[in-house]
């Protein structure tokens, strides 16, 4: 196992699993590592992000993971968690109260992912903990095999625990190993957009229509 915690998150990655913990950086920030990305426009506010994956994380991945789910093979998951501003949180999108660890094979369908992409499925909750806004984004590389990949996430998102963020005083940046072995697909070939949806004016982009990037 190992154990990921940064900005008041922490989770548990099983072997074959690797991830980071992250905030993107505001505008005048020096970026804690090269795969946090540019930073925000001025006035923007940047929250936390997490991605685990079964699969070696491109250092350039969007806050949605849009250039890692082309990746995904047959047997590969990926695991967002996407924090909005505070604000957000007594809004009636994120009126769920609680990380969702448990979820069913039936939650996931094709038509929650932002890119239709042969195979797979996804699911999303957005949901409030601790004062905090979050959604939660899963992608399975196989709607076929979708209940081992299902029972493995679930594994991970057992382990996840969301504290306040006042008392984070981890790291900006947390990063996992990458797992022994990855998956066998290609790269895509084209770069998708890497702007998060959000709901709050805190954050860089409108609400979300049809599910994450």
């Amino acid at each position: 196992m190992t154990d990921l915690g940064a900005h008041g998150i922490s989770v548990s990655l099983p072997t074959g699993w690797e991830g980071r913990i992250f905030r993107r950086p505001e505008a005048g920030d020096v970026a804690a590592a090269a795969a946090d990305g540019p930073p925000a426009p001025p006035g923007e506010t940047t929250y936390a992000v997490m991605h685990v994956s079964t699969i070696a994380l491109p250092a350039d991945v969007g806050d949605f993971a849009s250039n890692a789910v082309d990746q995904l093979g047959p047997n590969d998951a990926l695991i967002v968690l996407f924090e909005y501003g505070p604000d957000s949180a007594s809004q009636p999108l994120f009126a769920a109260t609680g990380l969702p660890t448990r979820l069913s094979p039936t939650d996931y369908g094709p038509n929650v992912l932002q890119r239709n992409i042969r195979g797979q499925a996804g699911v999303q909750r957005f949901f409030n903990e601790e004062g905090r806004a979050f959604c939660l984004y899963v992608v399975l590389g196989s709607f076929v095999n979708r209940r081992a990949l299902v029972a493995s996430v679930n594994r991970v998102l057992s382990t996840l625990t969301i504290g306040s963020a006042t008392a984070a005083t981890a790291p900006s940046t947390t990063t996992a190993a990458p797992p022994a072995s990855t998956s066998t697909t290609s790269p895509p070939t084209t770069a998708p957009a890497t702007t998060a949806p959000g709901p709050s004016s805190t954050t860089t982009t409108a609400p979300p229509a049809s599910g994450p990037r």
